[in-house]
C-alpha cells in the first residue's frame, strides 16, 4: 500500500494545496524547481459529468460501472438461503483513487464515482499541464509517478488496484506493489491486446472501460494461462520512466543509489530496452538506454532528488529531442 498522503485537509479548504513536484520549467538548459499548485479556485465540474457523459467511451464506461456497481452491492448468487457479495470492481476502485489523489492535489472537483470520463480526463490533463507532462489525459506511468512526487508517495493505491485487476484476469504474474513498472505495462498491453483496443500499456478511458466490463467474467482459476508481468528482472522495486518522443518507456532498476546530489541507476524494460542514469553529482551526467533497436544517449541538465528517494531529470539527445524521467530509488 502507499504511503499516506501529504497533502491535507486544512490546505485543501484554502483551495492552495502546495504540493513540492521537483522538476524544470520550459527551458531544459538550466536548473530550477517547479511546484505543482492547486488552482486558486478549485475547478467544479459542469454539466457534461462523469456520471452523464455522451462521448462513445464515456457512455461504455457508465453503463458498466452502473451494472458492477449494482452488482457489487446487492450480490447475484445465492447459496441456499445466504446472499453472496462480488468482490468489488478493482478497475472502478482504481479510478476513484485516481480521482481522489487529484483531489487532494487540488486538480478534480467532480464525483468520486470511480468513473474515467470527459471529467476525469480533463482533470488529468490540468495536473499534467502543470506538472510539465504530454497533456493527453491518460494517466500512464509517468503521470501516475509525477502524481506520486506530488503526493511524496512511493507507490499508489490506483495502481495496485489495477494490477489487482489484470491478476484477477490472468493478465498479470508480478508483485502486486502500487508501482506501475514494466511488468504491469507488459500485462497492461497483452490486455489491451486481447480487447481490441490500441496497445499502449498505458490507462486510459477506454482501456478502464474495457477492464472494468471484464471483470465480471473474470475466470475462477488462471490455472493453465502463463501471465505477464514478472517484473521484468529488477531486484530493488524501484522504477525509472523516460517521457521523450524517441522513447517513452518504465523501466524495473536491478541497481537504484542516491549518490550526493544525483542517481545511478540501471535496469529494464519490456521489449529488451536497458536504461543507465550516471549522474553522481548532479547536473552533467548521462542518461543512456539501449537495446529494441534503440542506442540513445544524452546529458543530464536538470536532476532533483525528493522524498523517499524520488527523483527528476531533463535532458537531450544527443542529436536533438529532450527527454523526462521520474523515478524511486528508495531502497
Amino acid at each position: 500500500m502507499s504511503t499516506p498522503r501529504i497533502a491535507t485537509t486544512t490546505a485543501a479548504a484554502a483551495g492552495i494545496a502546495a504540493l513540492a513536484l521537483v522538476g524544470a520549467g520550459c527551458s531544459f538548459g538550466g536548473t530550477e524547481t517547479v511546484t505543482v499548485t492547486a488552482p486558486t479556485t478549485p475547478t467544479t465540474a459542469t454539466s457534461t459529468t462523469d456520471t452523464t457523459a455522451t462521448a462513445s467511451t464515456a457512455t461504455t464506461s457508465t453503463t458498466a460501472t452502473t451494472a458492477d456497481t449494482t452488482t457489487a452491492t446487492t450480490g447475484t448468487s445465492t447459496t441456499g438461503t445466504t446472499t453472496t457479495k462480488p468482490a468489488e470492481n478493482p478497475t472502478l476502485t482504481a479510478n476513484k483513487e485516481i480521482q481522489q489523489d487529484l483531489s487532494d492535489l487540488g486538480f478534480y472537483a467532480g464525483p468520486i464515482n470511480g468513473i474515467y470520463g470527459p471529467v476525469t480526463t480533463a482533470a488529468v490533463k490540468r495536473f499534467q499541464a502543470r506538472a510539465g507532462l504530454p497533456t493527453d489525459g491518460i494517466a500512464g506511468p509517468q503521470t501516475m509517478a509525477a502524481i506520486n512526487l506530488a503526493l511524496g508517495n512511493d507507490s499508489t493505491d490506483a495502481v495496485e488496484l489495477l494490477q489487482t485487476a489484470l491478476v484477477g484476469l490472468c493478465y498479470y504474474g508480478g508483485t502486486v506493489d502500487g508501482v506501475f513498472g514494466s511488468g504491469t505495462e507488459s500485462a497492461l498491453t497483452a490486455f489491451q491486446k486481447q480487447a481490441g483496443i490500441k496497445a499502449d500499456g498505458r490507462y486510459g478511458p477506454a482501456t478502464a472501460t474495457a477492464l472494468a466490463a471484464a471483470w465480471p467474467n473474470r475466470p475462477s482459476s488462471c490455472s493453465g494461462k502463463t501471465p505477464s508481468g514478472g517484473g521484468g528482472g529488477a531486484t530493488t522495486g524501484d522504477t525509472l520512466t523516460i517521457g521523450s518522443p524517441k522513447v517513452s518507456r518504465t523501466f524495473d532498476l536491478s541497481s537504484c543509489e542516491v549518490v550526493g546530489r544525483g542517481v545511478q541507476a540501471t535496469g529494464a524494460a519490456s521489449g529488451g530496452y536497458k536504461v543507465g542514469l550516471d549522474s553522481p553529482d548532479g547536473a552533467g551526467g548521462t542518461l543512456a538506454v539501449t537495446g529494441g533497436g534503440l542506442n540513445l544517449n544524452g546529458p543530464v541538465n536538470t536532476i532533483t532528488i525528493s522524498v523517499n528517494g524520488q527523483f527528476r531529470a531533463f535532458g537531450t539527445w544527443q542529436g536533438g529531442g529532450a527527454w523526462s524521467v521520474v523515478g524511486t530509488c528508495s531502497d
